[in-house]
């Protein structure tokens, strides 16, 4: 699947669910201006030559680190990402939108926390916000970065025409975070293939990769026991499923693509909010966030 047809898919995905999830509506309408802001700068870092800079090959950690992105050329970027924020924003962002813009200093700092996977705790603090809220900027600007470089080292490990996330899996690291940026996942995605039934992989909250993690397994705590990893479903969203733990009382949604091949599972996690409402009200609390913050 070529890079444009990804994101068409997405944004195919976010238009039918939101004739068919009015509840949902005006959140999707939101991630659709999301997306086309993220796709060029998809397009921009696959041309680029940064996965040059950012891939470590030294088995100490994740194959890409985001740091080491050149530093004018982002937070001019970035800048231009935040000032850019859609209408169709949350009154909470564009307020925050206006203060970063108006300081520079805190912007710059900001990005360069979540590159390195450091807490902006103390940005948000200076700024007197809520860091759940400022942490959408810099997420939202390095997610499309972050794919298209970790689709690169993909492709340069497993051969060009190895194709892409959805039809393969980055890898099979059995690590509860990404091997590719480190961050931790947002959802997993069950699917049939040749060799494995059932296969479950996790979905990177960041750059989106995939890989293979035991289908029985808390990514959060490692708790494996049958009795304390029960599932739950929805008349309403038969095919991703709310998976828990009763050891460490967290969930993540799986999303199921043997129930329903249509399904992109970025965009299904994010759509089914009524999901993660549901799970609050049981006392869960989910492991990671999505992009939007729920």
């Amino acid at each position: 699947m070529t890079p444009s047809a990804v994101w068409s898919r997405r944004r195919q995905r976010v238009a039918r669910l939101r004739a068919e999830r009015p509840h949902a509506a005006e959140l999707l309408a939101f991630y659709d201006d999301v997306l086309a802001l993220q796709e060029p700068l998809y397009a921009k870092a696959v041309k680029s030559r940064w996965l040059g800079a950012v891939e470590a090959n030294d088995g100490r950690g994740p194959r890409l680190r985001l740091e080491r992105l050149p530093g004018r050329p982002r937070e001019r970027d970035f800048s231009r990402f935040v000032r850019a924020l859609p209408a169709s924003a949350t009154e909470v962002l564009r307020a925050l939108a206006s203060r970063l813009a108006s300081e520079p200093t805190a912007m710059s700092e900001l990005l360069t926390a979540v590159l390195g996977r450091d807490s902006i705790d103390a940005v948000a603090a200076r700024l007197d916000c809520d860091a759940a809220a400022l942490e959408f900027f810099p997420r939202a600007f390095v997610q499309p970065v972050a794919e298209a470089l970790a689709t690169q080292a993909f492709r340069d490990s497993n051969g060009p025409s190895s194709g892409d996330w959805d039809n393969g899996v980055a890898g099979k690291d059995e690590s509860a975070s990404c091997p590719y940026c480190g961050a931790l996942p947002v959802a997993a995605v069950l699917r049939d293939e040749p060799e494995i039934k059932g296969r479950r992989t996790l979905l990177c909250s960041l750059c989106l990769a995939e890989w293979t993690f035991p289908r029985t397994r808390c990514p959060a705590c490692g708790e494996d026991r049958a009795d304390k990893r029960p599932h739950h479903v929805s008349e309403s969203w038969p095919h991703v499923r709310v998976e828990e733990c009763g050891s460490c009382g967290t969930y993540i949604k799986a999303v199921d693509l043997r129930e329903f091949g249509l399904a992109v599972p970025v965009v299904d996690e994010l759509a089914s909010v009524d999901l993660d409402l549901w799970a609050v009200e049981q006392g869960l609390s989910k492991a990671q966030t999505n992009l939007l913050g729920m």
